[in-house]
């Protein structure tokens, strides 16, 4: 005879996942590196939202250094929500990752925020043509997000791609 196993009913699942609780209150965090697999779940929260209601949405943003597909991908939906958006800087945010950030309706930052414009670092590998390829779309993004940021801070394109090229903390 095996000794009874005890079975344990719940009657509501518990909710102890902050992400959710978070998205409740119509706030999305992002932190760490800003990679494809963050930048999408940061969009479909977004859309969520934008979609559940008309009050403002709060993203808060903690991201040192990321890709630039995925920033790009992340500030297009930034771009498209239709609601006030407000990018909150927390910690730090560098490289690609200032641009979503950059998009948003009102721009806040922490008192110890701090911000790093870098150029984003890409490998490639493959034949000479597909390096060729890669490298022209990897300016021509580079070119949009200068773009963009001029557009969202006022400034011009020529010093946007100065600040990024110096590293300006």
């Amino acid at each position: 005879m095996y000794p009874p196993v005890p079975i344990v009913y719940e009657d509501a699942p518990v909710r102890d996942n902050l992400a959710d609780r978070l998205l409740e209150q119509r706030r999305v965090m992002v932190s760490g590196q800003l990679d494809l697999a963050r930048a999408t779940d940061a969009a479909a929260r977004l859309m969520l939202l934008d979609g559940s209601g008309d009050d403002p949405i709060e993203l808060v943003l903690s991201c040192p250094d990321g890709d630039l597909v995925a920033a790009t991908a992340l500030a297009d939906t930034v771009e498209l929500v239709g609601v006030e958006l407000r990018t909150i800087c927390s910690g730090s945010v560098g490289g690609p990752a200032v641009l979503p950030f950059a998009l948003g309706t009102h721009r806040l930052a922490q008192p110890h925020a701090s911000f790093r414009l870098t150029e984003p670092a890409r490998e490639f590998q493959g034949r000479a043509s597909d390096l060729a390829d890669e490298t022209a779309r990897h300016t021509c993004r580079r070119a949009e997000r200068h773009r963009l940021l001029a557009t969202a801070t006022g400034r011009t394109i020529e010093t946007v791609a100065d600040d990024f090229r110096r590293g300006l903390l």
